[in-house]
């Protein structure tokens, strides 16, 4: 065979090649040479086509010039003969170095990494925990995604306190379950005050971006913070009586004794008592329930009320008939659950007037209340309201917790309605009804009265 013609174009064809074959041989094989990677090319697909002119990355630049080499020589020269051609091999180391060095002068610094996307689960109220108010990624920070219109809460609350803890949480989750509904525009932060005191932690938590604070809680919080000058004031709701006018814009919503004092005060007389007495046990809760009766009735009514201390326990029924002797015929009582429970069977024909200090039990423990009158909030007393239905909690609480919850729950309903506004100057709420006055927000409890272990409400 003459060298003239072994360099001719030969053009194969195979009995194979027919239309039913053309997908099984339409895709390069999948058997790959260390050499050539990116497989070989069939007669019905040529191959990859790269971008050549994207030469940054330097597997493409290697890849292009190898797929150049590859239809340059493959169509006219088997495999062994690209091989052996020395001129061939040393044309494509050529073109590998080449492409190396153009590579490392022209591709860019790789870009940042991004930083990785907390995966973290938002909770229902989008309730944040206390990082320093200028941390970079503080929760008082704008947020280009946060709505304009998003109101900013936060909740001051002693959640580590060895005292408060409990009290604590269960205002919390009060106010949460006012906030799930509106977690779309609210954004809620936690503010624990335990470690540092209250106003360092106002001080870290409360910048103004915030709309509400809600809290503190205990008694000489709220003191320590109405008297104290804080960096940045905003829109305070304090939880405990402060027994003065908050500084503007500071307000108090607390479910005093003292309201419910007067309450069973007005309710006896609006009874028809005629001849009524008053019992007060021992301790600091019964102290204020008594000296509140006593304001009311002193300033109110002309009828004279009889005044006792519950001594021993042995002494009680001999107190009990000496009220029989003077036809008594309603006890408004000041003392707790256990002084009412043991003193209830001594006066069968009496109405009693109690207030929430001696309803610290659950209903099953109060078979011999039948009758007793009650000053207390309308989340206890009116639980049915149907308002009041999407906010309970998921189990039930003993009622000295149901009335945080409640006040929890209060709170937060009067922040949304204030919004960026001034707070509501009358509100019917969970714990009484409100008005506000001098910043104090002065509560009318609602009465009810124990049935057969069920409480119910008195009056319309």
């Amino acid at each position: 065979m003459s060298r003239k013609r072994s360099r001719s174009r030969v053009t194969r064809v195979s009995s194979q090649a027919m239309q039913s074959t053309d997908r099984s041989v339409a895709s390069a094989r999948t058997v790959m040479s260390p050499k050539l990677p990116n497989g070989v090319a069939t007669t019905y697909n040529p191959g990859e086509i790269f971008n050549c002119s994207d030469i940054r990355p330097v597997l493409n630049l290697l890849r292009c010039r190898l797929r150049w080499f590859e239809r340059a020589y493959w169509p006219a020269n088997s495999l062994a003969q690209v091989a052996s051609s020395r001129s061939t091999w040393a044309v494509i180391v050529v073109g590998f170095a080449s492409s190396l060095a153009i590579a490392q002068i022209l591709a860019p610094n790789p870009p940042p990494a991004s930083p990785a996307t907390s995966a973290a689960t938002v909770p229902s109220v989008r309730t944040i925990t206390q990082p320093a108010a200028n941390a970079p990624n503080s929760p008082n920070a704008p947020n280009a995604a946060e709505p304009s219109n998003t109101l900013r809460v936060v909740l001051l609350l002693p959640l580590e306190s060895a005292t408060l803890r409990r009290a604590a949480i269960t205002v919390r989750d009060g106010a949460n379950a006012v906030f799930a509904g509106r977690k779309a525009d609210v954004l809620v932060r936690e503010c624990n005050y335990s470690s540092d005191g209250v106003v360092a932690a106002y001080d870290r938590c409360v910048d103004d971006k915030v709309d509400w604070v809600i809290g503190p809680l205990g008694r000489s919080d709220v003191a320590t913070l109405a008297l104290a000058k804080v960096t940045t004031l905003r829109p305070t709701l304090m939880l405990s009586p402060l027994g003065a006018a908050p500084p503007s814009p500071m307000a108090v919503l607390a479910p005093d004794l003292e309201s419910e004092g007067e309450t069973i005060a007005q309710q006896a007389v609006e009874d028809a008592c005629r001849r009524p007495a008053l019992a007060e046990a021992s301790g600091a809760l019964a102290n204020r329930v008594a000296t509140s009766v006593l304001s009311f009735w002193r300033e109110r009514v002309a009828t004279p009320l009889i005044e006792s201390t519950l001594g021993a326990r042995d002494s009680w029924r001999r107190l009990a008939d000496g009220w029989r002797r003077d036809n008594v015929d309603c006890v408004l009582f000041a003392g707790g659950a256990n002084a009412l429970s043991e003193l209830r069977p001594f006066m069968r024909n009496m109405t009693l007037y109690v207030t929430s200090a001696s309803y610290e039990t659950t209903l099953d423990r109060t078979a011999d209340w039948s009758g007793v009158r009650i000053a207390d909030s309308p989340w206890l007393i009116d639980a049915e309201r149907a308002e009041f239905a999407p906010l309970l909690p998921a189990e039930a609480l003993p009622p000295t917790l149901a009335r945080l919850y409640a006040l929890g729950v209060d709170a937060a309903r009067l922040a949304l309605a204030a919004g960026r506004d001034s707070l509501p100057s009358t509100f019917d709420g969970a714990i009484g009804q409100l008005t506000l006055k001098n910043g104090q927000y002065r509560r009318q409890p609602m009465v009810g009265e124990f049935r057969e272990r069920n409480l119910v409400k008195v009056g319309p």
